[in-house]
């Protein structure tokens, strides 16, 4: 028998497992479904807890089934097999899924656990032509939605491990920010971050860690460069990690050097557009409320066709995906919109950049909260201090 951690952060993990898998066999009661098949890596953990190797080149290699009655079958590729039978003793049935094939293996599986209706996650226009040939008789229905969005509305006990999480980011974002100075270039700053994170135990970067400088701030580059920061220069860091299966997104902006009074203007007006989305957030309230709170405060400014919000939402959801639901507007759009649950996380990151007037650059502020039954509560501590001297905090 392999040896298991039990505990993690406080959190009883086999107990929060049987949380999640109640969770998912709700939905399958409501949808009428006898059984999940969850090809996302975010959907596949969350039924498993299986930690996937962290690549942008392994999408596709694991699979879950969650039957109705409770069961999980984890698919893997071989290499990923011996190790997963050895840490993975709650999941009876592991078995090695193969390229070649692949369509007819699940639906053996199917056939094997005498089921019907089943509702996947994502399933590319061949895999479903192929399933739906292998697997006669079956009728698949798209639950995509439907299980990001109960996923989306954490139990207490992910919260924790979120809190925990959010330790590791702004570990990250302070050791960068230690690292900061003229002459540095980004991906040094960068590299810096990346360290920190590690060695607080996280499993790897969401994204390659955004460290962007100058410039770059008023394009929001959104990754690091061998660019040289200099004085005078804004700088931002939207760093994300993934710590036990969860993400965190945090957004700080400093200047290296003393801020002109147009950089102070940029950064009073996106800090105020932060303040002014957390006010507006708690449980009924709707994404597009937050949206327009700090889209308001960002016009009041001056700033107005500035707005990050012009590109990318105000806001989104954040757990085992750095992106899930609830979202807000897309750009240009006044959907979606989606009201507020308690337990729902969020990252709230409003951001003005100066695309015409790169000198002075861009700002972004940003957080990682979960929705309370009185409001909103920080997963940070957010206590960084800003261009020219806010301290902000919740």
């Amino acid at each position: 028998m392999a040896r298991v951690a039990w505990w993690s952060n406080g959190v009883h993990l086999a107990a929060l497992r049987r949380k999640k898998t109640l969770k998912l066999t709700e939905v399958m009661k409501r949808e009428g479904l006898d059984a999940l098949l969850l090809n996302r890596i975010e959907n596949v953990r969350y039924s498993t807890d299986f930690r996937p190797v962290v690549s942008l080149w392994f999408q596709g290699s694991y699979s879950s089934i969650v039957t109705s009655r409770g069961e999980s079958i984890l698919l893997t590729v071989a290499g990923d097999f011996m190790r997963s039978k050895h840490y993975m003793p709650w999941i009876e049935d592991i078995r090695v899924m193969h390229q070649a094939g692949r369509a007819e293996e699940i639906a053996h599986i199917f056939r094997q656990y005498k089921l019907s209706r089943i509702g996947y996650d994502q399933l590319s226009l061949e895999d479903h032509a192929a399933l739906g040939a292998s697997a006669k008789g079956v009728r698949l229905v798209n639950a995509a939605e439907k299980v990001a969005n109960e996923r989306a509305v954490k139990l207490d006990e992910e919260v924790k491990l979120m809190r925990a999480a959010s330790a590791v980011t702004e570990a990250s974002i302070k050791a960068a920010l230690a690292s900061a100075k003229p002459g540095s270039r980004e991906y040094e700053i960068s590299a810096e971050g990346e360290y920190a994170a590690r060695m607080l135990g996280a499993e790897g970067m969401s994204w390659s860690l955004a460290t962007f400088s100058g410039l770059n701030t008023g394009l929001m580059l959104r990754h690091d460069s061998d660019k040289v920061v200099r004085n005078g220069e804004f700088l931002i860091l939207g760093y994300a990690t993934m710590y036990r299966g969860y993400n965190t997104d945090i957004t700080s902006t400093t200047i290296v050097g003393r801020p002109s009074e147009k950089q102070k203007e940029v950064y009073t007006a996106t800090y105020n557009a932060f303040r002014a989305a957390l006010k507006s957030t708690k449980p009924g309230a709707m994404t597009r409320d937050i949206h327009d709170a700090a889209e308001r405060v960002i016009t009041e400014h001056g700033f107005g066709r500035y707005s990050f919000s012009r590109l990318q939402p105000v806001l989104h959801g954040v757990g085992m995906n750095v992106y899930e639901p609830p979202f807000s507007p897309e750009p240009g759009k006044r959907g979606p919109s989606v009201k507020l649950r308690v337990g729902h996380t969020l990252a709230i990151e409003p951001a003005v950049a100066l695309f015409d007037n790169l000198k002075v650059g861009g700002c972004r502020i940003g957080e990682t909260l979960v929705v309370t039954e009185s409001g909103y509560r920080l997963l940070t501590n957010a206590s960084r201090t800003d261009a020219h001297g806010i301290l902000y905090e919740n």
